[in-house]
Formats: C-alpha cells, sequence, structure tokens
C-alpha cells in the first residue's frame, strides 16, 4: 500500500481553517457572562491535530539526519487551578509517523519504517489571559521528554523535550469550550561536537546536544469541571 505523505504547509492551512471555523462567532457575540469568575477546577481536554516535521542528526558517511514525516498527532490535556487563571497541565500527545533516511551525497530519501510512534509526556503551567469574554487566549511552557518507538532504528529511547506556545479557548458553556493551540515541541536527539572559541580561553571541543524541532497545531473540545 502506498504511502501518502501529508505537505506541512496543507495540514497547516487546513487546520487553520477549522480553528478558523471554530471560533467565528465575533466579539460583538461573546457577552460578559463570565466576567469575575475565577475558572474551573480542573480541566479535561482530548484533542486532534498534526506534528510537523523534525530531524534526526545522524554523524555516518553518507546518511546525515532521519526525517520525521509531518503527520496526525492525538491525545489529552489534564489540568488542575493552581490559582486563578493559571492552570498546572499534564499533556500525552502520540504522533504515528514514518522515518526515513537521508542520504547527503545523493539528496534522496529511503523510508526505514512507516509504524514509528513518539509520545511526547510534558508537564506544562498554562496561563489564560482575562479578557472578560467567551474568547479565552492563553499562553503555555513546560518540560518532559519524548519516547521514541523506531522499532530498532534508533539507538535510544526517551528523550528530555520541552514545549512553548498559545492559542485560545471558546467557551461554550461554563463546563465545555473548544480549544485551538499551537506549539513548539523540541526534544532532544543525538550528541555531536563543535569546537567553542573564546577570546580568553582560546579554542576547544565541547559536546553539544542535536534537537528534533516540531511544531503542533491542536483542536478539541474541554471539560471544565
Amino acid at each position: 500500500m502506498a504511502h501518502t505523505t501529508l505537505r506541512p504547509r496543507t495540514i497547516f492551512l487546513l487546520l487553520l481553517a477549522v480553528i478558523s471555523i471554530a471560533i467565528a462567532p465575533t466579539a460583538a457575540r461573546a457577552q460578559d457572562r463570565y466576567a469575575g469568575e475565577i475558572g474551573p477546577q480542573f480541566t479535561f481536554s482530548p484533542f486532534v491535530g498534526v506534528r510537523l516535521g523534525g530531524r534526526i542528526a545522524i554523524n555516518t558517511p553518507n546518511v546525515d539526519y532521519l526525517g520525521i514525516h509531518s503527520s496526525f498527532n492525538g491525545g489529552f490535556n489534564l489540568g488542575a487551578r493552581i490559582m486563578p487563571g493559571l492552570y498546572g497541565e499534564f499533556m500525552w500527545n502520540r504522533q504515528s509517523t514514518t522515518l526515513s533516511a537521508h542520504d547527503a551525497q545523493t539528496n534522496t530519501n529511503t523510508t526505514l519504517t512507516n509504524n514509528a510512534h513518539l509520545d511526547m509526556y510534558q508537564t506544562s503551567l498554562l496561563y489564560e489571559i482575562p479578557i472578560h469574554s467567551q474568547l479565552v487566549p492563553f499562553a503555555i511552557a513546560g518540560i518532559g521528554f519524548t519516547h521514541f518507538d523506531s522499532h530498532g532504528i534508533l539507538s535510544f529511547d526517551n528523550r528530555f523535550s520541552y514545549n512553548m506556545g498559545g492559542g485560545v479557548k471558546y467557551l461554550l458553556t461554563r463546563q465545555v469550550a473548544v480549544r485551538s493551540e499551537l506549539r513548539w515541541s523540541p526534544s532532544r536527539t543525538t550528541t555531536a561536537s563543535t569546537v567553542f572559541c573564546d577570546p580568553f580561553l582560546g579554542c576547544f571541543t565541547t559536546p553539544i546536544s542535536n534537537h528534533a524541532e516540531q511544531w503542533q497545531a491542536n483542536i478539541g473540545l474541554e471539560f471544565r469541571f
């Protein structure tokens, strides 16, 4: 069966269209009936979306990196209020994707597996920006790790990762909201060495961490308790 690779730009534009439809009601319809509320104690938000791009650097004579194909992802956020407007959240996010080896000499890609799974486990802080409206913007950032299930292709499994981004929630009722967000979520992968030169200490070799830099765009429902 042929494997179809979704273009990141196409996926992103389609998701933006869905998000635009979800939050289409204008500010005139966003009433002040939620003004002054301290927010729910707990939140639960299942979501679907896309994870875009990412490369795993490989130091071999022929293959310079493994490409992570853009594909759909899904998961959930579980949150608890710390103080009004500020929440601690746990996120689980799974991406099923293809890993391919890029040949630096011929500039070609060879598929290694169509069934890799990248699971992100993140603990984050989310801040809801108070605008006293049904439309609630928020900022989010956190840390955790990514589990790479590559079926033996990679020499590692778990790597430190982090995320930062933001989004909006549209409150349908006090208990239910449509939530959309965009996050930058890099994961550490392999290590390499580089020469660093200092005007006082001179030049020396130091290790650096490579990152698979991915973006994720998600949309779902948030249940507020």
